[in-house]
């Protein structure tokens, strides 16, 4: 499966159009914990790229797995 690097906001709102409960906060967090890759955007210092079918294999293996969760902290702040 080819790498495809999107910011933070950008996967939030795709994966949310294929039905996924995500924000870009939950993303956020996720990075920050290590639970997934993140790297600077080189072509903007303020954004974090994340790549996207790492997320969909995360998320899809939570949905697969209903007693697993991908973060403790469900507090989303839907933006």
């Amino acid at each position: 499966m080819k790498e495809e690097w999107v910011s933070m906001r950008e996967a939030a709102a795709r994966l949310k159009a294929e039905g996924f409960k995500i924000s870009p906060n939950k993303v956020s967090r996720l990075a920050n914990r290590g639970k997934i890759q993140a790297i600077d955007d080189p072509l903007d210092e303020r954004v974090r790229l994340v790549e996207l079918n790492e997320l969909r294999t995360l998320f899809g293996s939570s949905l697969r797995n209903p007693g697993s969760s991908v973060d403790d902290d469900d507090d989303d702040d839907e933006t």
